[in-house]
């Protein structure tokens, strides 16, 4: 995940630069934050459809796998495997590990196009100049 984190912030910070030498001097914080949220955004709906592609078309037992060693480690503390089996089945889908990496990197974008933004609009904008 962190590679991922990583690519979020060379996206949010090219997108920016990019909107700094297109832009016009009135060019404020919230243009760039939103610019380089855009590009956070659609690399975060990449992720998405391809998490869920490859565990959906690729990878089909990984979450079979994991939902059994949980189960296994349920039924070893004493709990009933019917009433375990499936809340954890239910949890541990392709589009539940999808979603949830989706709203993770579009947290790390906004995060990441503030402080950013902050960055280009307070230093680089002068360097620029």
């Amino acid at each position: 995940m962190l590679v991922h984190f990583l690519a979020i912030v060379t996206v949010v910070f090219f997108n920016q630069l990019r909107f700094l030498r297109k832009a016009k001097e009135d060019a404020g914080f919230p243009h760039l934050v939103r610019e380089g949220f855009k590009g956070a955004a659609i690399y975060a709906l990449i992720m998405l459809l391809f998490l869920w592609w490859y565990y959906h078309a690729i990878e089909t037992d990984a979450f079979e796998r994991r939902v059994e060693q949980l189960v296994f480690s349920a039924v070893e503390e004493g709990q009933e495997e019917l009433r375990v089996r499936p809340m954890i089945m239910r949890f541990f889908t392709p589009f539940n590990y999808a979603s949830m990496s989706f709203f993770a990197l579009l947290a790390a974008g906004v995060a990441n196009a503030l402080i950013i933004g902050a960055i280009h609009h307070k230093i680089l904008r002068r360097a620029m100049r």
